[in-house]
């Protein structure tokens, strides 16, 4: 397991959070799971609010005889429920379902950045999302 996503964990086990009292509460068949992010991603998260979360990794792109490695990011959850927030250690309680939270597992791993994007209040609208990488920006 990454040392990062274990020094998450038990930091929020061992430290308070940010948490109002009106803090959503975690629904029966649903996960809660600790992930970290850099400190610069959650000056504006709180508990309630509902993000989207994003992954950067290499990933082979093209066509048979034109296979590249590219950097590319790509949003693996959208409309996730932020349960709670511990800003001095930069980790963050969202809430899952199960299988949901294999896959942010699957991404909180070592070569891979996590990014936190907050939506607006009662944006739980899900959209379709392309990878983004930088051969697309620049056609």
């Amino acid at each position: 397991m990454n040392i990062r996503i274990v020094a998450a964990i038990l930091a929020l086990a061992a430290a308070p959070v940010l948490a109002a009292p009106d803090a959503p509460k975690l629904p029966s068949g649903y996960r809660a799971m600790a992930l970290p992010f850099p400190a610069h991603q959650l000056v504006f998260i709180e508990p309630g609010d509902r993000v989207d979360i994003m992954a950067t990794f290499s990933a082979k792109m093209g066509e048979k005889d034109d296979i590249r490695t590219e950097d590319v990011t790509a949003t693996i959850m959208q409309n996730v429920v932020v349960l709670a927030v511990n800003r001095p250690f930069g980790v963050v309680q969202l809430i899952f379902n199960p299988n949901e939270a294999q896959y942010a597992a699957l991404f909180a791993v070592k070569d891979k950045t996590l990014w936190l994007s907050k939506r607006a209040a009662g944006d739980t609208e899900m959209h379709p999302m392309e990878m983004a990488n930088a051969r697309k920006l620049f056609r």
